[in-house]
């Protein structure tokens, strides 16, 4: 895992190479990751003899909130299985530091990742927004996780 100090850098660099095109990438890489995480999850519920997220709400739940991903202090503070509707928040994200350095949600990554592991979790892909953000000022991240709509 990086340091904070370290994705910064990296952030900063991508940023000066390529412009806005670097919240492209994170935002590919960090859903990827969720996905691969949200996999290895599955696994792990299905040995546990859970068989479909809906019967788990408490293993989505504790997945997610306690990721060892160094994202940050994440809180799932809404989670509808069945909606695959969730609300989550986290109180010292990475990604937004330094706090009020931004006008727009920074958590780029961070949002990514969460739509990655929860359309994993539920089986429906899911996308969603930073409502708000520490580097805009705003006292924690969170974030509004909604299933795409069916074609």
């Amino acid at each position: 895992m990086l340091r904070r100090d370290a994705f910064s850098l990296m952030r900063k660099e991508m940023m000066r190479i390529s412009g806005n095109s670097a919240n492209i990438i994170l935002g590919i890489a960090g859903r990827r990751v969720g996905s691969e995480e949200g996999r290895a999850l599955l696994s792990k519920a299905e040995a546990l003899g859970l068989k479909t997220p809906q019967a788990m709400p408490e293993f989505v739940r504790v997945a997610v909130e306690e990721t060892n991903m160094g994202l940050g202090k994440i809180q799932v503070d809404e989670l509808n299985l069945e909606s695959g509707q969730a609300s989550v928040s986290i109180t010292n994200s990475f990604e937004s530091e330094p706090v009020a350095s931004s006008t727009r949600p920074a958590c780029i990554f961070t949002l990514s990742y969460l739509e990655g592991i929860l359309s994993q979790l539920i089986a429906r892909e899911v996308r969603g927004r930073e409502i708000d953000c520490r580097a805009k000022g705003d006292k924690l991240c969170r974030f509004t996780l909604l299933p795409e709509p069916s074609p």
